[in-house]
């Protein structure tokens, strides 16, 4: 009976460490995807300037420099607020946007404070707007701030962010699986190629 030829493990190329690299790839696609949930989903947004229901604040508006009205959550129902924008250097505002935010669920933490997004302005041409927003007057005054929103807050937003994240952490996964495959086809190969060739040197 005649053995095959031991084959090192150390002899076969690619090289283990391959193995290690796709493991790498797939984790850290993963790990990076998580990132992009948990960080950039969800990070911007200021709370920018405080005021009192029909008090007028100073902001800067366009009709792609959006801001966002917040208001600090004290545990009762959700305010019903509406604000109106002027320009102030008395200029004619020629195009206005009020977007209540319903169904999205957005929320700021500052200071021990949280703070949800109710509403977000733009106004056109691009300027300072004098910014004032009111309130049914029934129960006690929210505290209410303007400030930046955050970098996605609506649901199209963050779907399309999501989608992406996974689609980040999906890739990756596939690419660490095809070179961990790739490694062993090639390391298997590699094997019965030098047990042909001690085969064929100890015949010759």
């Amino acid at each position: 009976m005649t053995l095959s030829p031991v084959v090192t493990p150390v002899e076969l190329r690619p090289r283990r460490i391959w193995f290690i690299i796709a493991g790498l790839v797939a984790v850290g696609g993963v790990l990076a995807a998580a990132g992009v949930m948990l960080f950039v989903l969800r990070s911007g947004g200021d709370l920018g300037q405080r005021l009192t229901p029909s008090q007028a604040v100073t902001v800067h508006l366009s009709p792609t420099d959006e801001k966002m009205v917040w208001v600090e959550e004290a545990g009762e129902s959700v305010p019903d607020v509406s604000c109106d924008a002027s320009r102030v250097d008395g200029q004619e505002v020629l195009e206005s946007h009020e977007v209540h935010l319903l169904s999205e669920n957005v929320q700021l933490n500052v200071d021990n404070e949280r703070w949800r997004g109710l509403l977000t302005l733009s106004a056109g041409p691009a300027g300072w707007y004098e910014v004032s927003c009111r309130t049914p007057g029934v129960g006690p005054a929210p505290t209410l701030s303007i400030g930046d929103p955050p970098r996605f807050y609506d649901a199209r937003d963050t779907a399309l962010g999501s989608l992406a994240a996974f689609g980040l952490a999906g890739i990756s996964v596939i690419i660490g699986g095809v070179l961990a495959v790739v490694v062993a086809v090639r390391r298997g190969l590699h094997r019965v190629r030098l047990r042909q060739q001690s085969t064929d040197a100890n015949h010759g």
